[in-house]
């Protein structure tokens, strides 16, 4: 598994959002290499950012990710 899907399914499971810092030792990366990844999935609409915290995204198309958080919650 690479660290793209690594990080999308730390996200994932992280419902209540998470931290470029709170990935660090569990997947055992730097803050650097992270922040690289986390952008490619937000650029990919993949993931979404609300202040310094990462959320799933909800996909209706394919109706099976967790939720889609949005800054009005």
């Amino acid at each position: 598994m690479n660290l793209k899907t690594k990080v999308l399914e730390f996200i994932n499971e992280h419902s209540d959002g998470v931290k470029i810092s709170d990935m660090e030792k569990p997947l055992g990366e730097r803050r650097m290499k992270l922040g690289y990844v986390t952008k490619n999935l937000l650029d990919e609409g993949k993931i979404q950012k609300v202040d310094d915290c990462y959320f799933p995204v909800y996909d209706s198309k394919y109706n099976n990710l967790k939720f889609f958080r949005n800054q009005d919650f």
